[in-house]
């Protein structure tokens, strides 16, 4: 069984330059392919899921302290709700300042 996997798992590997397509086919996005607001949301979901972990290890150290019966559930929601006002912010501040 282990062979078998392993000679599929090579062909499969062996076969994928052969499959794949060529260089000259490829051509990069223009700038104006993507309206601005496909750009914001992007940021925007870059941001808030970047910012997750650390605004969850945030709420996991510090709510404790502040209110020591608080549950999971309240918790999580602080995290991302945390996470989504640093996303609000960014995009708030890049409309008024400009990128």
């Amino acid at each position: 069984m282990k062979i078998l996997f392993l000679v599929l798992a090579i062909i499969s590997f062996a076969a994928l330059p052969v499959f794949s397509a060529d260089e000259e086919a490829y051509t990069p996005y223009d700038p104006d392919e993507f309206p601005q607001w496909a750009h914001d949301v992007r940021r925007g979901e870059i941001i808030f899921f970047g910012s997750l972990p650390i605004t969850a290890a945030v709420s996991a150290f510090l709510l404790p302290r502040i209110m020591p019966d608080i549950s999971n559930s309240a918790r999580i929601t602080a995290a991302v709700s945390l996470s989504a006002a640093v996303a609000v912010t960014d995009f708030l501040l890049g409309r008024v300042f400009g990128e």
